[in-house]
């Protein structure tokens, strides 16, 4: 299975590497994540063949990369955010690449003292150890990361599909438990086959998995990058508690309210709350403090229920009794039918097929 891993691996992380070199320049540090990911498993693959012995050029390979995986995926995390705008935060990686270049210095040394290395205490508490704990660490930063991308896009766009990134999310609660679990496990009996069986096979099917995703996945860009009629500002989630009056921003709630019902630009799936800035001639920073100050509701959730009330009306309009239930999803702003019966379902406890079947009677 490792060997499987390796080569799959390897093939799709240049595929990757190939593909950032095009268009998406964020699957560089997804590439290289997978292709190192893989090249790990060469470590394990001499030890269950048993020929560390035959062929001492195997000891100590220099592809223990404790210390990088978690800090590229971090980096590939941010290049395909919301804030991507932002300053990369390329001194996480700066621990792992000396780690390599360690490695590689230790895999040139004779073959008796690379025996004394990798028998050493140090050397398993540096490259396993601190090397995992610092992995980890990156990991937990990513996955609040991810938390406040996710809250950035729901404050920015009326359409989320693909922009949330809750595959990146997924993975690495996967990736961050499986390691904890591989550990203990690994303390406890370290000889264990059929766990390492297990782990491998998960980790071939997460090899396939982040590869797909990385080739779906598009760069997330903030829309204040599109719109030069702003000042730069940090970030619409890092600035909800900015005080304002909250007589002001009711007063400015009417006027988005107003606006978004006389206009119906909730029906526009493309809508965003720089869209809705523009036509009040406000700061979208303002328009999204209004929304969560008054409403207790981001931009999505205020957006998505319009559209959902709009669709109420159109599935007991008999007017309309011709149409699909996916067109009248599509018709409200919704594009596809999935997020619409979720939204449509959150906000009234039934699909939109029940509802209109009750309603008919």
């Amino acid at each position: 299975m490792d060997i499987i891993g390796l080569i799959q691996g390897v093939t799709l992380g240049l595929l990757l590497l190939i593909l950032s070199h095009k268009h998406f320049r964020s699957t560089f540090f997804l590439g290289l994540y997978l292709l190192l990911f893989s090249l790990k498993l060469a470590v394990f693959i001499p030890k269950g063949l048993n020929l560390d012995e035959l062929h001492p050029e195997f000891l100590l390979l220099p592809f223990n990369f404790s210390w990088l995986l978690f800090p590229l995926f971090f980096i590939y995390t941010q290049k395909v955010s919301i804030f991507s705008n932002q300053k990369t935060k390329y001194w996480v990686i700066v621990p792992g690449i000396l780690s390599f270049l360690l490695q590689v210095v230790i895999y040139f040394l004779p073959y008796s003292t690379k025996l004394e290395i990798a028998q050493s205490f140090w050397h398993e508490l540096f490259f396993t150890f601190i090397g995992i704990c610092y992995s980890w660490a990156i990991g937990i930063w990513n996955l609040r990361f991810v938390n406040f991308h996710i809250k950035e896009v729901k404050n920015t766009f009326s359409l989320i599909e693909f922009k949330e990134l809750k595959w990146v999310r997924i993975f690495l609660i996967y990736a961050l438990s499986t390691s904890v679990i591989i550990h203990v496990l690994y303390f406890i009996s370290p000889q264990n086959f059929y766990f390492k069986l297990i782990f491998s096979i998960f980790d071939l099917i997460a090899i396939y998995w982040i590869a797909g995703n990385g080739v779906i996945q598009r760069n997330v860009s903030s829309t204040l990058e599109l719109s030069p009629k702003f000042p730069e500002i940090k970030s619409i989630a890092e600035n909800y508690n900015q005080s304002y009056s909250i007589e002001d921003l009711k007063v400015l709630m009417r006027q988005i309210e107003d606006y978004v019902v006389s206009s119906e630009s909730y029906m526009s799936a493309e809508l965003t709350i720089i869209d809705l800035a523009e036509k009040l001639k406000e700061h979208p920073k303002r328009i999204s403090t209004a929304i969560n100050t008054i409403l207790n509701k981001n931009f999505n959730t205020y957006i998505n229920q319009h559209r959902i009330k709009k669709a109420e009306r159109l599935l007991k309009n008999k007017s309309a009794e011709n149409f699909s239930i996916e067109g009248i999803g599509k018709e409200v702003g919704f594009n596809s039918k999935s997020a619409f019966y979720s939204a449509f379902k959150k906000m009234t406890g039934m699909t939109p097929t029940a509802y209109k079947e009750r309603t008919a009677v």
